[in-house]
């Protein structure tokens, strides 16, 4: 027998025990994928002369949103990447004295993760959190906690001033010690309808108690300020807000916008190599693609410009053209027309009227014999 094969052989055997024995001490997950690249290490070693250390595991990274600055019940969402918790495996646990209790992760888009709350009992200060993988620590952290703020009630304008028409949305930030009530509509004669508001991950994915919706300022709304009343469940009216409601006056940019059109091209895209078309010709029965662009228009318009004509079928509602063709042009809006079948051949006009009245322009369509 070749005694220094045997004994090359018992060394390697003794590096291999060694490497998974190391490996195991990073981590279940960690200790599979470890041990076994030293065990394919350990027999090449065997007979070469040079050595490849193994490479060692990637430690578990954690990342933390929402807990800086945070209120009391307001969430955290806990992701560690790098390593896995699939049912069948030991618990991956969150650990902190502002949650109240542990937190389980659980397998989510390629990692652990949670969305959890905080006690509605923390008290301001720092926290510290840690997770766990089968009992032993693997990544850890700090949490911050702010005192508590009343219940509010805001009013949001895209704009600084309120005009008719106006978009307007509606916030009432409920994240409060001893808050239930999920039954909230404010009610105003500057608003079309009373409006009820539900809560929305979108608005404040954080916060469970953010209640929003978004309304609009009815479109011939006078000038004055308004009261919007906030009522709770049963109708207890809650909070209030007032707002000061104006329309655009001479000198101001918006009051008459900067209109053009509208404009008449063949549809559905002949407006793309012809920047203004303000007379075209059509068989009766035809199609006519109409545009009109304001660099200013009135808020809420984009919903309610129309195009009308004796020529068309019914009135066109315009819409907002927010393609890529619009890139770098002034917001401009869009539809197809029908033109009438029984229409005599002749010139017809196309109105489009803006800015509550104060902007009318027309354009011709020529209609010929089909």
């Amino acid at each position: 027998m070749n005694w220094s094969r045997l004994i090359g052989a018992a060394a390697a055997g003794l590096v291999l025990c060694g490497c998974a024995s190391s490996a195991g001490t990073a981590g279940t997950t960690g200790a599979s994928r470890g041990a076994s690249s030293s065990a394919h290490g350990a027999h090449k070693t065997a007979d070469d002369t040079t050595r490849t250390p193994a490479a060692k595991p990637a430690d578990p990274l954690l990342t933390l949103s929402g807990n800086l600055d945070a209120r009391p019940g307001q969430r955290v969402d806990i992701r560690l990447d790098d390593v896995r918790c699939a049912p069948e495996d030991d618990a991956v646990t969150a650990e902190s004295p502002a949650f109240g209790k542990p937190v389980r992760l659980k397998w989510h888009e390629g990692a652990c993760g949670a969305l959890t709350s905080l006690a509605m009992t923390a008290k301001p200060g720092w926290y510290p959190l840690k997770v766990t993988l089968a009992g032993r620590t693997v990544a850890h952290d700090k949490i911050h906690v702010v005192r508590s703020q009343r219940p509010s009630f805001t009013l949001t304008l895209a704009s600084e001033t309120a005009r008719p028409g106006e978009p307007l949305w509606l916030n009432f930030d409920d994240l409060y010690p001893g808050e239930r009530g999920t039954d909230f509509t404010v009610r105003s004669v500057a608003l079309r309808r009373p409006v009820r508001l539900a809560h929305s991950e979108q608005y404040d994915y954080y916060n469970p108690r953010a209640f929003v919706a978004r309304s609009e300022l009815l479109p011939g709304l006078a000038d004055g300020t308004y009261t919007f009343e906030l009522h709770g469940p049963h109708g207890h009216r809650m909070a209030e807000k007032r707002l000061t409601v104006r329309a655009s006056r001479p000198g101001d940019p918006d009051y008459r916008g900067k209109a053009h059109g509208p404009d008449l091209y063949a549809p559905p895209t002949g407006y793309a190599d012809s920047p203004h078309g303000h007379g075209f010709t059509v068989r009766a029965g035809g199609q006519v693609a109409v545009m009109w662009h304001d660099v200013y228009p009135d808020p809420g318009e984009e919903t309610r410009l129309t195009a009308s004509s004796p020529a068309f079928t019914h009135v066109l509602h315009l819409r907002s053209d927010d393609s890529k063709a619009a890139d770098g042009d002034d917001p401009r809006f869009v539809n197809t027309a029908t033109v009438r079948r029984d229409l005599k051949p002749g010139r017809y006009p196309v109105t489009v009227v803006a800015h509550h009245g104060r902007v009318r322009k027309t354009s011709y369509l020529t209609v010929t014999a089909r």
